[in-house]
């Protein structure tokens, strides 16, 4: 079974990222969700530590460019970002 090969939103294993890619980015993006897009916020269900966990979880299959849907987004480097 593949990982983040976005069959339902964007790809998660590329480097091209619609609502930011730094690890603070994708944090606020899972906490607070993109309701324009159909996103919910997963903050309240999951928790400070789960979001941070899944942000983890984001981050290490980064770049591994799993078959999925074309790519999407802006191209972001890894970077370190301060802790959310």
């Amino acid at each position: 079974m593949t990982k983040g090969q976005g069959k339902i939103g964007p790809i998660l294993t590329d480097s091209l990222w619609l609502h930011g890619g730094t690890p603070l980015e994708i944090y606020q993006t899972v906490r607070d969700g993109v309701p324009s897009k159909g996103m919910p916020p997963w903050g309240p269900a999951l928790g400070r530590a789960s979001v941070l966990q899944l942000t983890a979880f984001v981050l290490s299959i980064r770049d591994s460019n799993v078959p999925g849907k074309p790519a999407e987004g802006q191209p972001v480097t890894a970077a370190v970002s301060p802790s959310p």
